[in-house]
């Protein structure tokens, strides 16, 4: 089983999906991609700052000058009193997930790679309308935003049936010898057919070919479903994070 560090985790979650904007605070990033995503719009909190209180100030400068609130992925990597600070503030706590991890060669030998699963380094033309019916949020500009993040960095795209159209999609961040694997969707009324599992396992084994060797993938923690097709591909958890977003008051008419 790959053994890493949450302050690992967490960088190769930010390379998997990268913010169209990144800029260094100290040991933190500031990510912005007009509002899409939190993870491409939160602050990369795996380090301590020389001033806690100071640097939270300056970072929620930087997203308000951007229209957004602030939002902070807070993580065992993050500064022992962050969240505390952030409570202070009256920031809220949402999005708890789990960080899994597993040896790829072993997740493409127990999940089913039926030749009815396509894999390549560019996704077809439907790939991003399947995608986007199950877990896209927004319209034309917000869907554009992602088709930007997507673009961001070299990965590998998995679908079922046809490629105009399909009914499951998934895809594997490269990220040297780690693979993340992120957007997996299947419309309703393909559910319940296996494709989930049959899509980690084409990933996993066209991995092999891109010296991949080992996998991450988020899950919200109270996704009962996912944790338990994960388990049986030989996932196990190794971090967490949540979000911490800043609570804007009504200004006073």
């Amino acid at each position: 089983m790959p053994v890493a560090e949450p302050a690992l985790l967490d960088r190769l979650a930010a390379r998997g999906w990268p913010a169209l904007e990144a800029e260094q605070l100290g040991g933190w990033t500031l990510r912005a991609s007009h509002g899409v995503t939190n993870r491409a719009n939160s602050v990369l909190a795996s380090a301590e700052p020389p001033d806690l209180d100071d640097a939270i100030g300056r970072a929620e400068v930087w997203y308000a000058e951007r229209g957004l609130p602030a939002v902070f992925q807070v993580s065992p990597a993050s500064p022992a009193g962050l969240a505390t600070a952030l409570g202070r503030r009256r920031y809220r706590e949402h999005s708890q997930t789990d960080i899994l991890v597993a040896d790829r060669a072993a997740v493409a030998a127990v999940a089913p790679s039926p030749s009815s699963i396509d894999v390549a380094e560019a996704p077809p033309p439907g790939w991003l309308d399947t995608w986007w019916e199950v877990d896209g949020r927004g319209g034309d500009r917000e869907r554009e935003v992602v088709t930007r993040i997507l673009s961001g960095g070299p990965a590998l795209y998995a679908w079922s049936g046809d490629p105009a159209a399909p009914d499951a999609v998934a895809r594997l961040a490269l990220v040297g010898e780690w693979g993340g694997l992120y957007a997996v969707a299947t419309l309703p009324q393909t559910r319940r057919r296996g494709l989930a599992r049959s899509l980690a396992g084409a990933l996993a084994v066209a991995a092999s070919d891109h010296d991949v060797e080992k996998l991450w993938l988020q899950v919200l923690v109270d996704n009962t479903a996912a944790h338990a097709l994960y388990a049986e591909l030989g996932f196990v958890r190794a971090s967490g994070y949540a979000y911490w977003e800043q609570v804007r008051l009504a200004r006073p008419c």
